[in-house]
């Protein structure tokens, strides 16, 4: 395991059920379901209806 593995979204919030909010084309869209991988600059949200990926600063909020 890497270093930094352990500051991870996708570490963090294993099997956790998640809501995203994020900001694209000055709409607020949500997402729901589980971040399946994060790096650098996205957030990879898998859920119901497929995977959508985020750009990290586009983030405005992660509930658990």
């Amino acid at each position: 395991m890497d270093e930094n593995d352990s500051n991870k979204l996708a570490s963090f919030l294993k099997d956790a059920e998640v809501k995203v909010v994020w900001r694209e084309e000055d709409k607020t869209k949500v997402g729901r379901g589980m971040i399946t991988n994060d790096d650098e600059n996205f957030v990879y949200l898998t859920g119901e209806k497929g995977t959508v990926i985020v750009n990290k600063r586009d983030v405005i909020a992660i509930k658990q």
